[in-house]
Formats: structure tokens, C-alpha cells, sequence
């Protein structure tokens, strides 16, 4: 008998209903089902306190209240936001193993959660900028109900990494919980290893886990005829971004196709605004070239060899600088009025780089999984 996992992250509850936050779950749950020493790897539906008022018809309603022009906006988006979270909620039905309970903080600390280990698995869970600047001690394994069982932080994000003396505290209190720690950007890395004794591991998002193929049973058929440009944005990009994607795509004539929430953006090019995960993956595979905020749109161009740009916005950008110099790939990275043609990407040495990534991460799963397995067989023999 394997051991029973568990594992908690953005996913089902992105509130953007963001392609990566779900991706990522995706892929991991896939790579851990493989194993032969994990006998049940279900994905723990929590609910974070933060996202407990989404409601996909008044999401952006809510938000968009202090002027006529915002609110107006705000209901243009709103059909296809809901459609979007329709696609989405049929997906996790077909596609992710999900526990039968969907589980807050306070049942957390009732309930004892049924598994032998717990992954604390990639994206934004370690950032407080996503929880009205607290940590979610969550992530971390500090309700009653998780103390016990082993915890493994794979590829935790903490955002843009901007902590506050205060933050600072917090955090070197919750890092005592998880006994397996690995960081997804390195200048996170170095402030957790700043705040613990415990090893703290470099490993890659789980999307660079994957081989390209394992996203094929998921990928929908082309959805665009002719070569396009793909620009993928999970916040507005400022005019100068804009106009970048422009002049590119005119000096290589390429058509521009969008996947965003702006459906404003249709008067110009062709936007989805309501896009599956199916057809993202599909119309990112598929494309010349990408431009995009989110950083697996990122991840997903270095797997499948898009030509691509990694955007930052107003609200950051330190995600994607990081990835893109961790392959070599710096000039990918363009800075607000800062654009400039980059060299062509050696694939052949992107490629030795994401495997050697990739087998290190894979490697130090496999050693705190085994040390956890060990544990538990000498106690249950």
C-alpha cells in the first residue's frame, strides 16, 4: 500500500480564473499519480478566506462601482468572465481528482484530513499580497487538522517578494511548519533561506515538469487558420505593451489573436474572451509567437518553442524576469518603454537547461517522498 496524498494550491479557486493556476495542479497531480509509491493523490478543495465572496456575475461589478465608465466596463466583461468560469468548473469535473469535501480554515482545524503527506504546491500560495497582506497560515500546514502530516512545499511563490518587517516575522513563524521547503524564484529562495535553518531548495513550476506531449490529451484541435501572433494577458497591459504586439506582429505579418478578459480589445483583433483551458493550450501551441503578463504563458512558450516576450505590468513583472534569466533568456523580458528585438533562442541550449532543471526537481520530490515513505513504513510495519 502507497501512501495518500493530498495537495493544496490556487486552483480551484483562482478568482481570475487563471490558465496557469489550474495547469500547474493539473500536471502535478498527473506526475504524482505515476508514482508507485503514492497510492491516492487527490487535489484538497480549499477555500480560502480571501476568495470566499467570488461570484463570477458580480466579480468585476464589485469592483468597478465608483464611476459610470468603470461599471460600464465592468458589465461588458462579465458574460464572458461567467462563460470562462463555466468551462472551467467543467473542467475540474472531468480532469482533476478533487476531495469530496471543499474545506475552509475553521473545518481545518476540526477535521482530520485523510492522507499521509500534503503538498503545498506552486503558484502564489506563499504570497501575503494575495490575502489582504497576511499570510495564509494554510499553505503552510497550521490548522490543527494538518499538524501532524507531513508537509512538502513544491515551487511555493511568494508574488513580487515585497515583505514588510511585520511580514518578515510572520513568515519565519510559519516556515517552522513544513518540513520539505522548495521556492520557485530564487530571490524568494533567498529571503526564506534568510528566516530558516531547514534546506531550502531552486526547483521549476510545475508546467516545465512536463514533456510537451503531456498536455496533448487536453489540447484542443487549431482553433485559427494562418500564422498569428498570440497575445495572452491575465492583467491590462499599459498602451506601450500594446503597441509593441502591434509592430511586431505588422513586421512579421502575423494577425494578432488575444486571450483576455478585455472585450474591448475585439474592436481591434480577434480576442477570446471566454477561452477553456482546451483552447488556450491549443491557441498558444499553435502560435508564431506570444506575448503575454502571466507567467505560464511564459512557461508554456519555453516548453513547446514559441518565440516569445515575457511582458511586465503595473503590478510587477518580477516573476517572469526571474524565469526568463534562469534560461539565459534575459532580453525575453521587456520593460515599459523598453522593448528591443532579442537574438534567436537556442532551443538546443534552453532544452539542456530545462532538463537539468527539471531532473533536480524531480530529483529532490523523490528524496523528501522517499523520506516520508521510510518514516511512515517504520511506524506502520
Amino acid at each position: 500500500m502507497g501512501l495518500k496524498a493530498g495537495i493544496v494550491s490556487i486552483n480551484l479557486h483562482t478568482g481570475r480564473l487563471n490558465y496557469g493556476a489550474v495547469l500547474h495542479s493539473w500536471m502535478f497531480q498527473r506526475l504524482m499519480a505515476r508514482r508507485g509509491d503514492l497510492e491516492k493523490c487527490e487535489i484538497l478543495d480549499y477555500l480560502p478566506d480571501a476568495k470566499r465572496q467570488f461570484n463570477p456575475w458580480t466579480h468585476f461589478i464589485r469592483q468597478k462601482r465608483k464611476s459610470p465608465a468603470k461599471l460600464l466596463g465592468a458589465l461588458l466583461i462579465t458574460p464572458g468572465f461567467v462563460l470562462r468560469y463555466r468551462r472551467f468548473q467543467r473542467f475540474f469535473k472531468e480532469q482533476l481528482k478533487v476531495s469530496d469535501r471543499c474545506y475552509e480554515r475553521e473545518t481545518l482545524e476540526k477535521t482530520a484530513l485523510p492522507y499521509d503527506l500534503i503538498f503545498f504546491e506552486s503558484d502564489v500560495i506563499w504570497s501575503p499580497n494575495y490575502f489582504k497582506g497576511s499570510f495564509d497560515p494554510v499553505f503552510f500546514g497550521a490548522p490543527s487538522g494538518m499538524r501532524a502530516i507531513p508537509k512538502v512545499a513544491y515551487s511555493a511563490s511568494m508574488g513580487e517578494a515585497r515583505l514588510t518587517p511585520d511580514q518578515r516575522e510572520e513568515l519565519r513563524e510559519l516556515l517552522k511548519l513544513p518540513e520539505y521547503i522548495s521556492m520557485r524564484e530564487r530571490y524568494a529562495s533567498a529571503i526564506v533561506r534568510e528566516l530558516t535553518d531547514k534546506p531550502v531548495m531552486d526547483v521549476v513550476d510545475p508546467v516545465l515538469l512536463a514533456r510537451p506531449a503531456d498536455f496533448d490529451p487536453i489540447t484542443a484541435p487549431r482553433l485559427v487558420r494562418g500564422k498569428y501572433l498570440l497575445a495572452y494577458y491575465t492583467v491590462n497591459p499599459d498602451p506601450y505593451m500594446l503597441r509593441c504586439v502591434e509592430d511586431y506582429a505588422r513586421a512579421h505579418g502575423l494577425k494578432v489573436v488575444e486571450v483576455s478578459i478585455f472585450t474591448h480589445h475585439k474592436l481591434n483583433h480577434r480576442t477570446y474572451t471566454a477561452a477553456g483551458i482546451e483552447q488556450f493550450l491549443s491557441l498558444l501551441r499553435n502560435a508564431e509567437a506570444v506575448f503575454s503578463n502571466s507567467l505560464h504563458g511564459t512557461c508554456l512558450s519555453i516548453l513547446y518553442h514559441r518565440e516569445f516576450y515575457a511582458m511586465e505590468h503595473g503590478k510587477g513583472g518580477r516573476k517572469y524576469r526571474d524565469l526568463c534569466e534562469k534560461f539565459g533568456l534575459a532580453d525575453r523580458f521587456i520593460h515599459v518603454d523598453a522593448f528591443r528585438r532579442a537574438a534567436p533562442i537556442d532551443w538546443e541550449r534552453v532544452d539542456a537547461l530545462r532538463e537539468r532543471y527539471r531532473a533536480e526537481s524531480l530529483a529532490w520530490l523523490d528524496g523528501a517522498i522517499k523520506e516520508i515513505d521510510e518514516a511512515f513504513g517504520s511506524q506502520h510495519p
